[in-house]
């Protein structure tokens, strides 16, 4: 459990500073390199990238709109054809939490992929 709240709290600093780096897919950089640095199993990295660039994507959108009363998003809402601007900033979070998520699977995979797996000593498995 105290693997995954810092893998958590990794996947969150780094997306943080990849955004204001990179264009948007900075964040899935960011997401992917704190999976390869804390390794976690498969749900729990997936669980902590979902978790993480969401709940950063919908406090990064929530401040933006609270800065503006809600103006433009009010707009955008409108022109998506949804009913209010908190709609918008939960599919921007959902949005970022797929988008996070899957990419601290990827990151997860690929770490999978370059260790050495274990042979067992069971009769069953050659």
């Amino acid at each position: 459990m105290i693997r995954f709240i810092i893998q958590l709290i990794l996947v969150v600093l780094l997306a943080f500073f990849a955004q204001y780096i990179l264009p948007w897919w900075g964040v899935m950089l960011g997401a992917g390199l704190a999976t390869t640095i804390l390794y976690n199993k498969g749900f729990y990295s997936f669980l902590a990238g979902f978790v993480g660039v969401g709940g950063l994507w919908f406090f990064i959108a929530n401040n933006l709109d609270s800065a503006n009363q809600s103006l433009l998003s009010g707009k955008v809402a409108t022109l998506l054809g949804l009913s209010s601007s908190l709609q918008l900033i939960l599919a921007t979070a959902l949005i970022g939490a797929l988008i996070g998520g899957f990419s601290s699977l990827t990151g997860n995979l690929f770490v999978s992929m370059l260790r050495k797996e274990k042979k067992s000593n069971s009769p069953y498995f050659e």
